[in-house]
């Protein structure tokens, strides 16, 4: 007991202070805490960083600018301002649920719990589909450069290992993600500069219209529902509100320098690649420069050391989005099945030394390295945006629903989170329309993708919609945490 005292004392009134406050927070919503709270707002924006990827250009760099038919800027440009009106959204409901679970936890308790359960089913295809996007892409690079290791070698150790670094807890995760976001963000802008001098060696004006050329609007919205699929990090960093020292101040700070950092350095890799690349039309009839396009961008800028040094910083930072990215699914099954959305014994789960969700990693895991040896890249991105999309869509109207129809929303946290909260004025534009824009905006590119990738999203949707329907004995029996 004494022991224990001293502990107490040791982190200091303000901090014990804390800790009981968010105990208490998490006991209104019928929830104990049993997750590390241990992160502050660099590490969270950290993590945000490192699953939105800055340098992930670099993986679908080529494929959106043969969509778009010659601009890769514009679709970043609009992606991130469409995803910023959506984490102004994000930011929003963690004020009022600061708890596990993502657009899962926000919908269902801003708006409808079964619209809530379709949220975070179809967001379930986002968290598991795109870190074995990744890992296949890794794994690809590796095995054409390593030609004595098989694919499936590296698969493993790209997803299974990466993904496993999880099981040793939040923290581990949280350091290594910033030491290696500092070494991915390094990386990035030597190669802005490196890219620049190549283009002014080679007399090429730094100024002109020519990245910004596209074929058709249909073309460009397409595309930008690619680019989409590297702004996701807003959404994982809300998966660890539980994990966050004060997830009602940081989380929302966290979200919003998450997707302006990653905003900027994206176009400026969609501006200035396109400079060195005037002639690709000729070069995006063979297959393997357009998956390697920033790779060959790098070698006509300078073929001696750059084009290993930014292969390096790719590794880097797609190494540590997989762990990043395998943790946040984690947490998203955690939320769903501590509520009895998902079998609670295995979902709902902790393991008491790590504080992590050891089944849920497991389960991720498993699934990525099944996904990763029999499924291809188009298929995957394509699901990956539905699921994000679908998602985002969903939570937006929540923010108008909780406001202004249940009128059950509280204000911003330098208000005091007052409950209640009507918002008019300045606040009808934050808790109205930037979220009908963010709506509409989302909604718009989600219709603009293929007709396949609807089909097989939809029907994936109605899977959970059955499954729900059955759990719930038609929509007749909700878990008692989530009656609203």
């Amino acid at each position: 007991m004494a022991q224990a005292g001293q502990e107490v004392l040791a982190e200091g009134p303000s901090e014990t202070t804390e800790a009981f406050a968010r105990d208490a927070e998490l006991a209104q919503f019928g929830y104990k805490q049993e997750l590390k709270r241990s992160l502050s707002l660099t590490q969270l924006t950290a993590y945000g960083l490192n699953y939105m990827v800055p340098i992930g250009p670099a993986i679908i760099f080529g494929t959106m600018l043969v969509i778009s038919g010659g601009t890769v800027v514009l679709p970043f440009a609009i992606a991130g301002v469409m995803c910023f009106f959506t984490a102004l959204s994000y930011g929003t409901m963690v004020q009022n649920y600061p708890l596990a679970g993502s657009a899962f936890t926000y919908v269902s308790r801003g708006w409808n719990v079964h619209v809530g359960f379709v949220a975070g089913w179809i967001l379930i295809l986002c968290y598991v589909f795109i870190p074995s996007l990744v890992g296949m892409a890794l794994s690809r690079y590796a095995a054409s450069y390593h030609t004595g290791i098989p694919y499936e070698v590296w698969v493993f150790i790209f997803v299974g290992v990466m993904g496993a670094i999880n099981l040793l807890g939040v923290d581990v995760m949280a350091k290594l993600g910033l030491v290696f976001l500092v070494i991915g963000e390094f990386v990035i802008f030597v190669g802005f500069g490196v890219w620049t001098w190549a283009a002014h060696r080679k007399g090429i004006s730094l100024i002109q219209a020519a990245p910004f050329h596209f074929r058709s609007v249909g073309a460009l919205m397409t595309a930008t529902s690619v680019a989409v699929l590297l702004y996701l990090g807003y959404d994982a960093v809300t998966t660890l509100a539980e994990e966050a020292k004060n997830p009602q101040r940081d989380v929302p700070k966290a979200v919003y320098l998450s997707v302006l950092v990653s905003g900027v350095t994206m176009v400026l890799t969609g501006y200035l690649a396109m400079l060195l690349i005037p002639d690709w039309k000729v070069l995006s009839n063979d297959p393997n420069w357009v998956a390697t396009t920033l790779f060959e961008v790098g070698k006509r800028a300078n073929n001696t050391w750059f084009p290993i040094f930014y292969m390096a910083g790719i590794f880097i930072s797609f190494s540590v989005f997989v762990v990043v990215a395998t943790s946040a699914g984690a947490r998203l099954l955690y939320g769903m099945g501590r509520d009895g959305l998902l079998p609670r014994k295995v979902f709902g789960a902790i393991n008491k030394r790590f504080q992590t969700p050891h089944f849920n990693i497991l389960t991720i895991i498993v699934l990525e390295l099944i996904i990763c040896t029999w499924s291809n890249v188009e298929t995957i991105s394509s699901l990956v945006d539905f699921g994000a999309l679908g998602a985002f869509l969903a939570l937006n109207v929540s923010v108008i629903w909780l406001y202004y129809v249940r009128g059950q929303g509280i204000s911003g946290y330098r208000s005091g989170n007052t409950p209640l909260h009507r918002p008019t004025g300045v606040g009808f534009l934050r808790y109205f329309v930037c979220p009908l824009i963010g709506a509409c905006v989302v909604g718009w590119v989600l219709m603009s993708m293929d007709r396949k990738t609807l089909i097989i999203g939809s029907s994936w949707a109605a899977i959970g919609i059955i499954y729900e329907c059955i759990l719930t004995r038609g929509w007749r029996r909700l878990p008692p945490k989530l009656e609203l």
